[in-house]
């Protein structure tokens, strides 16, 4: 038996590429199993935990105004623990570093609220004259302990002393009233004081806005919620959703769930290339080692030992990949949570390296390399000692001659010949083909994707320079003629946005309204298709995940109603339901929103385009000569910050672009390699029989060239199932991604596959060259 194994790894020791092959694409699943999983561990158990400590609540609710007094009697309905209420708004704030538009999402403090306690550093009640700061603000305007800052509230100016940094857990994203995706906090953040001192500045003493209620064991989201709208409706209801659809909660959960995909999903994609590559190098040790296998059964050995053997060397194999996939996994999985950690605001990140990813890593890679040995050997069973030794009688077919294939050359025709004489390597080579080439084309179409779903956003729907919101709801022609008398502004609109509900049968929800007017040129309605839609002038359009909600459909009649009228209740038509690349809106012509809500000439946005070089005069006019604007988004600013921030998104889809080209370089190769040294008798003997190097050559190039259009075609359903896989895992409620695969993306990936195809035709011609005729008169050569 010990000569037998000696037999196996002085064979190895022949072919080192193939295993080494083998190993490294097995360490690529392994790598990238571990650093996703080590993220996700390390950002779920956090942030969970933040949530847990700090009482994270089970029902989110927005009024425009309610008694403080109120809160304790909702305690007394069936299902509810426990209510929380805030009092908080959304306030320019000025000081020394802030020059420009900023706001802050102003919370009062309350020492007695039990739900969604926030995070105080240094952790002390604030004083009248204290304010804490969210950390990005913090950090992007370079704020410390001691600076002074102003808000400002209807023209006037409250003076604060900056006394640390806070958090809160419902905030950790904030979206700022842009409705931006991705922020830095430099123009928004939370910030908390004192709960005396807020509630005079707004003059709305003991009263609230934001509530929060705890569920009590054993009640739902489901049973709750319509009681609890209708009793918080005459105060103005604006929002209502439950924890895992608060806007924070949404984002963080929907990260973790890509991640949780991401972490799944690929690394069985390079793993099933792993047993792929490894099960080819055991069936072909197989084929080889057919003689000395039937010899070995001849004395006395069982199928159990000699799979055994095999087993020993395909472990050997994953231990050294799952290595080598371990070691490099815990700097890129501590990379990425520093990310995540910095673009939700965790309180205090603490980089944890789990082990037992680690060990889960071995094990996968343990099994593959199981399943591998199983599928590749299990032939062994099957050899009889007699007929073993001698070799394996090769088929034969009939010749052919048909078709476009007759007026080939013979070496073309043998070429083919070769390649349908053995199906099962045509396969094995055409998949190693279409395997990157697919991959390559699904991952570069997410990096586009993703490039298009914010750099599109601005070119085809948004396509205004700059956005203004206003503290106040005001009459939208004194809005528009004002903004028209700054200097350097250009093509200006007026919009209207506004918290409304929504309901259907028993169904219900809360959403916000854009009034957009017919023909407009800065703001357009358009689905992930780019088709392009008009705001009906008797109807609404609603995305399609606030359909699903109500359960309704092109056609159907919705009723809607806001806060600001509560008692205007009004049916309206669908006319569209559309899938959008951002957002869940809903959209209506400006003028007729007198019409659904009884709000006349009604509000609150402004956008409009700069001349060249201007935009930063306009927007330090706007900070010197009015206090009611609330936020100042630049189309300008927003592109740097995503570019800023999808750096480490970019780095990762480049890195797993980078991976399959890897594989593809390790699977084309060495499997072409392998069929080489399978057929090194066959070359051998054509040599004798007169065959000349370059007729060889002609005979590789159409093997090569059929594998290529057998892999491309091969690649037709593994692109449609890559495709699924990446839209299923990069989806939220926040935005819908489809992949278009452009033409480009075809020829890059058709570049790559055909040059190494030459390069592996190059090294098979090598290996044929070095052939000697001699060897054609020995079984095995």
């Amino acid at each position: 038996m010990k000569y037998f194994v000696r037999n196996l790894f002085r064979a190895a020791k022949k072919s080192p590429g193939t295993y080494i092959g083998a190993t490294f694409i097995m360490a690529l699943g392994i790598f990238i199993f571990v650093s996703m999983n080590d993220t996700f561990i390390n950002l779920k158990s956090q942030v969970y935990s933040y949530y847990e400590e700090n009482n994270m609540a089970d029902i989110f609710a927005g009024v425009i105004s309610m008694p403080k007094e109120r809160l304790k009697s909702f305690e007394d309905y069936p299902g509810i623990k426990k209510a929380s209420g805030i009092l908080s708004a959304d306030l320019r704030v000025t000081g020394e570093k802030i020059k420009d538009i900023a706001n802050l999402h102003v919370l009062s403090y309350d020492k007695d609220a039990y739900l969604n306690r926030p995070l105080l550093k240094p952790d002390i009640i604030p004083g009248n004259e204290q304010i804490f700061i969210g950390a990005k603000m913090m950090k992007s305007r370079h704020l410390k302990e001691g600076d002074t800052l102003s808000l400002i509230h209807n023209g006037e100016s409250y003076d604060f002393i900056v006394a640390g940094v806070a958090s809160a857990p419902n905030y950790i994203y904030a979206i700022p009233p842009s409705g931006a995706v991705i922020s830095d906090g430099k123009d928004y953040d939370i910030a908390i004081v004192n709960s005396d001192k807020l509630s005079k500045m707004l003059g709305r003493e003991d009263t609230v806005n934001e509530i929060s209620f705890e569920m009590e064991k054993g009640y739902s989201y489901e049973a709750l919620r319509y009681e609890l709208r209708e009793r918080l409706s005459q105060f103005g209801l604006q929002s209502f959703t439950n924890k895992e659809k608060q806007s924070s909660y949404n984002m963080v959960d929907g990260e973790i769930k890509e991640l949780t995909g991401t972490g799944t999903i690929l690394p069985a994609i390079f793993m099933s290339m792993s047993v792929f590559m490894l099960y080819t190098v055991l069936k072909k040790m197989i084929d080889n080692d057919r003689s000395l296998i039937g010899t070995m059964k001849a004395m006395g050995l069982g199928n159990r030992e000699l799979i055994g053997a095999y087993l020993v060397q395909a472990i050997l194999i994953s231990f050294v990949g799952a290595l080598l996939g371990c070691i490099p996994a815990r700097s890129f999985g501590k990379y990425m949570f520093n990310q995540y950690a910095e673009f939700f605001s965790l309180p205090s990140p603490n980089y944890i390296d789990p082990v037992s990813t680690k060990l889960k890593g071995f094990l996968i890679a343990a099994f593959a390399s199981f399943i591998a040995v199983i599928f590749g050997v299990g032939g062994i069973v099957k050899i009889q000692a007699a007929e073993a030794m001698r070799a394996a009688t090769p088929k034969v077919n009939n010749n052919f001659s048909f078709g476009f294939i007759k007026n080939f050359n013979v070496m073309h025709k043998m070429g083919i010949r070769s390649i349908l004489r053995s199906p099962f390597r045509t396969f094995f080579i055409a998949f190693a083909i279409a395997f990157p080439f697919s991959m390559t084309c699904t991952l570069l179409a997410s990096q586009n994707a993703v490039n298009k779903m914010f750099i599109g956003y601005f070119r085809d729907i948004a396509k205004y320079d700059v956005k203004i919101t206003l503290e106040n709801y005001s009459d939208a022609d004194k809005a528009f003629n004002a903004l028209g008398e700054i200097e350097g502004v250009g093509e200006r609109e007026v919009i209207s946005e506004i918290p409304i509900t929504l309901k259907s049968k028993n169904h219900s929800k809360i959403a916000l309204l854009s009034g957009i007017n017919r023909g407009s040129n800065l703001y357009r309605i358009s689905d992930v298709d780019d088709v392009f839609y008009e705001p009906p002038t008797d109807g609404i359009i609603l995305n399609k995940r606030i359909a699903k909600d109500l359960d309704v459909k092109e056609g159907d009649r919705v009723e809607i109603s806001t806060g600001y009228a509560p008692k205007k209740k009004t049916e309206i038509p669908v006319t569209h339901v559309i899938s959008e690349a951002f957002g869940s809106g809903c959209y209506v012509d400006i003028k007729n929103i007198e019409k659904y809500l009884s709000l006349s000439n009604f509000s609150n946005t402004l956008i409009f385009n700069t001349q060249r070089g201007s935009e930063d005069i306009i927007k330090k006019t706007l900070t010197e000569d009015t206090s009611q604007i609330t936020s100042f988004s630049s189309k300008k600013d927003t592109l740097r910050i995503y570019e800023d921030r999808m750096k480490s998104s970019k780095f990762m889809l480049q890195m797993f672009i980078y991976l399959s080209l890897f594989s593809g370089v390790v699977l084309i190769y060495n499997i072409s390699l392998i069929s080489i040294r399978e057929r090194k008798t066959e070359f051998a003997t054509m040599k004798i029989m007169g065959v000349l190097d370059k007729e060889l050559r002609q005979m590789v190039f159409m093997e090569q060239v059929v594998y290529l259009i057998a892999g491309l075609i091969l690649s037709i359903p593994l692109i449609r199932v890559f495709k699924w896989i990446l839209e299923s895992l990069l989806v939220s409620d926040s935005y819908t991604l489809r992949l278009h695969i452009e033409f480009s993306m075809y020829m890059a990936s058709l570049i790559f596959c055909v040059m190494m195809l030459y390069i592996s035709g190059r090294a098979i011609l090598k290996t044929i060259k070095k052939i000697n005729p001699n060897d054609s008169l020995k079984e095995r050569g």
